[in-house]
């Protein structure tokens, strides 16, 4: 267990055909894509595999997570120290570490209950005091008004719009690049 704070708990990915078969089951709901990939991706179990494998064997330098609450899987949390690529695209000082995250509840059950909020806030703790973070980066598409919500809870501000960053759908959206400090966070 990387993080666990009262009922909500993230965890390592692990490389299981039950953590194969959630991801499966999320990227390939409808209303979950409509905020991620768009409502007309497909993915065979095959494909999560090949993507998600290797992070879940710990090959690649994103680490794959899943976020429950009260035990039960509701979603998916990833972090990574940025790439080279990244820290050119973002004007990243030097310093410390520097990570990106990405994350999606998967159980619509869940959404607007604040759970994906308070398993960001948990994350972004662990990253700081675990991980010795300096910044900490997301970057949702300019369009999702509730994630950049949740975000700016979380304490991240906006840096800059990434121009046609993301593919959705077959086209190239905008992303809001956020960030949020090591000393932001000592003082929220």
């Amino acid at each position: 267990m990387l993080v666990s704070d009262g009922q909500l708990s993230i965890r390592k990915m692990l490389y299981t055909d039950e953590d194969f078969s959630l991801l499966f089951k999320w990227l390939n709901d409808k209303e979950v894509l409509s905020y991620i990939e768009g409502p007309g991706t497909k993915y065979t179990h095959e494909q999560i595999i090949e993507k998600y494998g290797p992070r879940a064997k710990g090959e690649h330098y994103v680490t794959p997570c899943i976020i429950e609450c009260n035990h039960s899987p509701i979603g998916y949390l990833q972090f990574y120290q940025l790439q080279e690529v990244e820290i050119q695209e973002y004007g990243v000082k030097e310093g410390r570490p520097q990570y990106g995250m990405d994350i999606f509840i998967g159980e619509t059950d869940y959404w607007n209950k604040g759970v994906g909020t308070a398993a960001l806030k948990s994350m972004v703790r662990f990253l700081f005091t675990e991980r010795e973070a300096e910044d900490i980066y997301i970057d949702p598409q300019t369009w999702n008004i509730r994630a950049i919500k949740s975000y700016e809870k979380c304490g991240f501000k906006k840096v800059k719009i990434l121009y046609e960053r993301e593919l959705f759908d077959g086209v190239y959206k905008d992303n809001q690049l956020m960030r949020i400090s090591y000393e932001e966070f000592l003082v929220s």
